[in-house]
């Protein structure tokens, strides 16, 4: 081998040179190249080499050496550095997780707050608490996630106090009628005055709903697939416990409106909602083309009653016989009291025939009714008129004016008697 062609191959080991220096240190390797490159470029060139061949050869090593300057310039990983770089992907994915987790919840949070503000503003503001039954419903199903609820409001109207449904899911499983759901408490040992967990005969929350210490309601409902009951007992006994302000304004407001169209004394309906119920059935059996009995009861002797007894007496006999005339009636007639000791009875869709036979009996149970007086028992009677439509009148006052004829028929005709005002005939 001649010095051209040894300083040809020194030439082209340059870049060699600086890749395996480059290990230690960049800087080092290149400029270790660099000096090789010149070196024996120079004594290449010196030596009496080709010119073409030589140049050619200078930037061919020129070149690797840059490469190898970029190949120093990337850092080789060693399996530590890559555990480490996994085990910071883990945490990294960890901590999003997390953050998916709380986002989900604050926005459940969030949903949930909404919902809650939704149905305060509702009960806080509405006019018409039956109107209201159906959003809160949907509140009670999206705030709970379950369809499986009953919500009661305290019936002020009943003597025995029982709750009435105010508003239920649509997949109740039947525990939506007070009754069975007190007898399911009371079987289970519980009472409806705390919360507590029903387990029989399903997984049901059940939380009093009052007010300063007044009891309001009652709310139970079946928790989701999943949920913790007592998680879901504490969740439902703060949230009626933010409602309970609303709620008393709805109780409030009932209790108005039925005070309103309710005789204080008797517990009938007043003469206003008397005659609200007669043109509403008007109305409806014209719409439908049935037929409509209304009738008149007037306490006989009256009067006499307050003056040998006092008023006091003569308003319990008032009491006692609005309980009698409502409890001989069906739900879906109404009594009012039509003035002072007299009462009008709204019978919808009854035939001639029955309107007859209820007054009879109506006749027949009050004066049977022993009305106690200290130790005296005094005996009470009444006259009744009865109007049918469309036969006796297609308005309101046609049919209260033929009832009246009717009822002075059987004041006239003795008293204690049922007078139909088609024919003038009575019975008693």
């Amino acid at each position: 081998m001649n010095k051209a062609e040894l300083f040809a191959v020194l030439t082209a080991s340059a870049p060699l040179i600086s890749y395996f220096f480059g290990r230690i240190n960049n800087y080092v390797g290149f400029s270790a190249g660099a000096a090789g490159l010149l070196v024996f470029g120079f004594l290449l060139f010196a030596s009496g080499a080709a010119i073409h061949p030589s140049m050619a050869l200078c930037f061919w090593s020129l070149a690797a050496l840059l490469h190898s300057l970029m190949l120093n310039s990337v850092k080789v990983r060693t399996p530590a550095a890559m555990t480490d770089k996994l085990t910071e992907i883990v945490k990294l994915e960890k901590a999003l997780a997390g953050e998916k987790a709380a986002l989900a919840l604050a926005s459940g949070s969030e949903k949930k707050a909404l919902i809650l503000y939704s149905t305060i503003k509702l009960l806080s503001e509405t006019v018409s608490p039956e109107g209201a039954r159906s959003r809160f419903s949907r509140y009670l199903a999206d705030y709970f996630e379950t369809g499986d609820f009953a919500f009661f409001l305290e019936d002020f109207n009943s003597g025995d106090a029982p709750m009435e449904l105010f508003a239920s899911g649509g997949n109740n499983s039947g525990l939506n009628s007070w009754q069975k759901l007190k007898s399911a408490l009371d079987s289970a040992g519980k009472n409806t005055s705390s919360p507590c967990v029903l387990v029989s005969p399903a997984p049901y929350v059940c939380v009093p709903v009052s007010n300063s210490g007044e009891r309001l309601g009652f709310f139970a409902f079946r928790p989701p697939e999943g949920a913790a009951p007592e998680e879901a007992l504490a969740a439902s006994a703060n949230f009626v416990s933010e409602i309970s302000f609303a709620v008393k304004r709805i109780q409030l407001f009932r209790r108005v409106e039925w005070l309103s169209m309710t005789d204080g004394l008797t517990g009938v309906g007043r003469r206003n909602a008397l005659d609200e119920k007669m043109e509403e059935e008007i109305r409806r059996a014209l719409a439908f083309k049935t037929t409509l009995g209304f009738m008149i009861a007037d306490i006989d002797h009256f009067k006499r009653i307050n003056d040998m007894y006092g008023h006091q007496f003569g308003d319990a006999v008032l009491k006692k016989v609005g309980e009698l005339l409502k409890d001989g009636v069906y739900e879906t007639d109404f009594v009012g009291r039509y003035g002072g000791e007299e009462f009008g009875i709204v019978l919808p869709r009854a035939d001639f025939a029955g309107v007859l036979r209820k007054a009879e009996a109506l006749r027949l149970r009050i004066a049977g009714e022993n009305f106690q007086r200290g130790f005296e028992s005094v005996r009470i009677t009444v006259s009744i008129g009865i109007a049918y439509f469309p036969r006796d009148g297609r308005d309101a006052r046609g049919l209260f004016a033929k009832a009246d004829f009717a009822l002075y028929a059987a004041k006239e005709g003795g008293r204690n008697r049922v007078v139909d005002a088609g024919n003038n005939q009575g019975i008693g």
